[in-house]
């Protein structure tokens, strides 16, 4: 017997982030209806937001979205 594949929406939303109590320019990434992680784009580099501090920086936005998925995947 083998499994279906199940469809999973995410979604990556412009939108204000909290950073260090500062309302900077970022993105909210959800899945389904849960919101999952924040990111922060600080000086050409983004950063993965954890309650309200800078938790890691990446290079790309696609780097930092696969670790707030990975994470994600590991926890739930």
């Amino acid at each position: 017997m083998s499994k279906k594949d199940k469809k999973i929406e995410i979604k990556i939303i412009d939108q204000k982030v909290s950073l260090e109590n500062a309302m900077v320019d970022g993105y909210q990434l959800q899945i389904g209806k849960r919101t999952v992680g924040e990111i922060a784009e600080l000086d050409d580099k983004f950063v993965v937001i954890k309650n309200g501090s800078a938790e890691s920086f990446f290079k790309t936005l696609e780097q930092a979205v696969e670790n707030i998925i990975e994470n994600y995947n590991l926890n739930h």
